[in-house]
């Protein structure tokens, strides 16, 4: 299957996709009230999340394809507006539905996203600096600053990464989403202080 397959079913099923990502987060929500749970809900949450950024990420793949192929006259003569629109619906109203029933740290795709804009937004800063870095930027910018804005960026690149493993959350509270290993650590703490 191609990409192009892909968006053609992705027309095809139009209304069923709609319906789809419209009830989605409200679903997720009825599940979260019927079974709440410390282990359920964030998973419920997570998949929904999930879900929804995909569509977002599948939206604005075909808005890069179809602009670099063929401008936006292509874009406003092949793109439906409504299968525009429901991916910003859906990634809007689950972040609001996570929200509703926990805090985002508590959600591992949540963390993730978050991780990975650090991530993207550090790369991005440090390969434009590196793109038009040209040997008259040392004449302007004494070499100290320039050291200090390429660390700030290696750090913001690492933040990024300890927001996705879960590394940025204090040793008091231990993330519950955290791995075996810190959970079984916080129970031997607890059990030494009975």
């Amino acid at each position: 299957m191609t990409f192009q397959d892909l968006f053609a079913l992705v027309s095809q099923y139009k209304t069923l996709l709609l319906g789809i990502m419209f009830f989605a987060p409200w679903l997720a929500l009825a599940i979260c009230v019927v079974i709440p749970g410390q282990k359920e809900e964030p998973f419920v949450l997570s998949f929904n999340l999930g879900m929804a950024l995909v569509s977002l990420v599948l939206a604005i793949g075909y808005l890069l394809f179809a602009t670099n192929n063929g401008g936006w006259a292509r874009v406003m003569a092949e793109a439906d507006i409504l299968l525009m629109l429901a991916p910003c619906y859906y990634v809007g109203i689950s972040f609001w539905v996570t929200k509703q029933r926990l805090p985002l740290s508590r959600v591992p795709v949540a963390r993730m996203v978050q991780g990975i804009a650090w991530i993207a937004a550090g790369y991005l800063g440090l390969a434009w600096i590196l793109k038009s870095m040209r040997i008259v930027v040392f004449s302007f910018i004494p070499f100290q600053y320039l050291v200090c804005i390429l660390l700030g960026l290696a750090g913001i690149i690492y933040f990024g990464y300890l927001r996705i493993t879960g590394g940025d959350t204090s040793k008091d509270k231990p993330y519950r989403g955290s791995s075996i290993d810190d959970e079984i650590n916080a129970l031997r703490r607890k059990k030494g202080r009975l």
